[in-house]
């Protein structure tokens, strides 16, 4: 009799070990996915920020040049 007790017992402690570690590995998963969003989103905005970065340079590099060719209208 103790023994069906005994053995009812370790299977719903294994059980409840199985599911402990299916939620484990269910939160590893979810975090591990939303590092890579969080990585994904990240680089998304070192890319507009380079974009934003370069469009920047070639305006300033444009008005220099244009600075120069008035000034080289104007007799400078």
């Amino acid at each position: 009799m103790f023994g069906i007790g005994k053995k009812l017992a370790e299977e719903a402690v294994q059980q409840a070990e199985s599911a402990a570690q299916v939620t484990v590995n269910t939160v590893g998963q979810t975090v591990q996915q939303a590092v890579e969003q969080a990585k994904d989103a990240g680089q998304k905005a070192l890319d507009e920020v380079y974009k934003v970065a370069e469009t920047s340079e070639k305006a300033v590099k444009n008005v220099a040049n244009q600075a120069t060719s008035w000034g080289k209208s104007f007799g400078q």
